[in-house]
């Protein structure tokens, strides 16, 4: 009965927690180009129902070939009873693939179809919670269970991604699952019946998103080296092991759409392993680590540093204190720390990239073992110290998700929004740089495009003096600038965005004035600022510019940088 408390408390914490924000970034959809959120990668509204459609209907060539089926399926699932409503209730009438796709209110259909999708993720996160709880129970004891699951409750990265329909607390939920399943087989065997739901939560990971294999590969071998070379007085025995591998595979087929569309996940696979610039073009803009002497040392670096920004460095050090305390008891738990090596080697070294999104599926990993390392560390003389380093480490990660949901609240987009609803007139022409997702929501009646009207904009370069001589003759009445996906980490504009342009714009010297700037909310000091994500998509820094002839006209004054 205390567990299965226990369990419904960190449940619906995690559902109050994460929830309440669902709403930031989604789209205003009151024209054809502000249909996406502000999420990079997230798969909302639409993009789960288009790939059904694809699957069932009809398949089109320009098909989202990035990630595996399931978790597509999954939303489009959830999504399929607003749609009946809305079909009832008249908002929906013929679906169709342009905007505004069958919707007579594509503003509410998008919304409403963003928010359930979101909605998912919170369960999800929710979810992976209490397999925190729950893998750090069966390995330890009911304790440490409690503090990690509080840990991962707080992790930042779970707090933002579990407000998104990013696929990444998804492939961490299933991921996570199959760790506590995993957990149970460490601690008291492994029997058919634990490899058969080992092998479905592996599979349902794996088509999720495949990064997830990298975590179940060693765990796999390690229970494959106890079966060749089982303890003594140990009967050898492959049932479980078949039961792992066939029902995994089965399951494989089913999620990944193979039994309906066989060819949309071969493609898929054929494209990620032997075309993977097809499905990006970030390497333009934001290249890897050179394959130099110092590249490599830097690269090495950051992924230390990224460990940390991923769990907090008070995490990763009681992580290892946990570990260490682990190689003194019972050294085969140590498999579990393994999969953080095989992401590395698999994803970070041929990629030459860091994603931190990648690492997630390894916070319950993490928070295990800080949590076992708080209680080895104060188990004697330091007992004085247990409730202090509790409080240090869970008190850290709040202190960062709180910051984290603060800009979240303060969208700075949300801000520029109001703004423009305040300064511009109907029909002024607002233009930017990069990806339209770092846009404002907006009304109707203010038309926006990418600067000059470019539509083939992915990898150029050199562009600068075409869009100063634009600028200088028939640009739009305000120019918005703010990083984006293609934004190198620190730099304040978009990629697409020719660094002399952005100067000229911030000197006076084209034909605007900056009228206002929203900087990103902080509410932590600027010395324990919150770690970046992947991509500055959270309220970043945004300047807005109006042409001199209406400077007077939309503000009056010139805001300050």
């Amino acid at each position: 009965m205390k567990t299965k408390a226990t369990i419904a408390i960190l449940f619906f914490t995690a559902v109050i927690l994460y929830a309440p924000l669902i709403g930031w970034g989604v789209p205003r959809a009151d024209a054809p180009d502000r249909t996406k959120t502000f999420a990079t990668d997230e798969i909302l509204p639409l993009e789960g129902l288009a790939e059904m459609h694809n699957t069932f209907v009809i398949s089109k060539p320009d098909r989202n070939y990035g990630y595996p089926w399931w978790h597509y399926f999954v939303v489009s699932a959830a999504q399929a009873p607003y749609l009946i409503y809305a079909r009832l209730t008249g908002n929906l009438g013929s679906p169709s693939p342009v905007y505004p796709f069958g919707f007579r209110d594509p503003v509410a259909g998008l919304r409403w179809l963003s928010l359930i999708g979101r909605f998912v993720s919170v369960l999800m996160g929710a979810s992976i919670v209490v397999a925190a709880f729950l893998f750090a129970r069966n390995l330890w004891d009911y304790s440490v269970g409690l503090v990690a699951a509080i840990l991962t409750l707080f992790n930042y990265l779970m707090v933002y991604y579990s407000r998104t329909g990013n696929l990444d607390v998804p492939v961490t939920c299933w991921t996570s699952i199959g760790l506590a399943i995993y957990s149970v087989i460490l601690t008291k065997g492994f029997t058919v019946r634990r490899g058969v739901w080992l092998g479905v939560f592996t599979a349902l990971a794996i088509s999720t998103k495949e990064q997830a294999a990298l975590v179940f590969l060693p765990l796999g071998a390690a229970l494959l080296w106890q079966g060749m070379y089982p303890k003594t007085g140990e009967a050898r025995t492959w049932r479980p092991h078949l039961a792992a591998l066939g029902v995994s595979l089965g399951v494989y087929l089913v999620a990944t759409g193979m039994l309906v569309d066989p060819q949309r996940n071969i493609h898929h696979v054929n494209t990620m392993l032997f075309h993977p610039s097809s499905l990006s073009s970030m390497g333009f803009y934001r290249p890897g680590y050179p394959r130099t002497w110092s590249g490599t040392v830097t690269m090495y670096l950051d992924f230390f540093q990224g460990l940390s920004w991923t769990s907090s460095l008070p995490v990763v050090l009681l992580a290892l204190a946990g570990a260490w305390a682990t190689l003194r008891s019972d050294p085969r738990r140590l498999i579990l720390l393994v999969p953080v090596a095989t992401l590395f080697v698999g994803l970070v070294l041929p990629m030459r990239t860091l994603p931190l999104r990648y690492f997630l599926p390894l916070v319950i990993i993490l928070c295990g073992f800080a949590a076992y390392g708080i209680f080895q560390v104060t188990r004697r003389r330091f007992r004085w110290a247990l409730v202090p380093l509790i409080t240090l480490a869970c008190g850290w990660e709040l202190s960062v998700a709180a910051d984290l949901s603060y800009a979240q609240y303060r969208e700075t987009r949300l801000m520029t929004a109001e703004w423009i609803g305040a300064h511009a007139r109907s029909g002024d022409r607002i233009e930017y740089f990069g990806v339209r997702e770092v846009m404002p929501p907006l009304p109707a009646n203010i038309p926006t495009r990418r600067i000059a009207g470019r539509t083939e904009w992915k990898k150029e370069s050199g562009h600068g003096p075409r869009i100063l001589q634009y600028l200088a003759t028939e640009g739009p009445e305000f120019v918005f600038i703010a990083p984006d996906v293609t934004a190198k980490p620190g730099v304040p504009y978009s990629g697409d965005c020719p660094p002399e342009v952005y100067d000229a714009l911030m000197k006076g010297a084209t034909n605007y004035t900056q009228v206002a700037y929203f900087p990103t909310p902080a509410i932590l000091p600027a010395w324990f600022r919150r770690p970046r994500l992947d991509y500055p998509t959270v309220a970043p820094p945004v300047r807005l510019f109006a042409r001199k002839d209406i400077v007077s006209r939309v503000s009056g004054r010139t805001a300050q940088p």
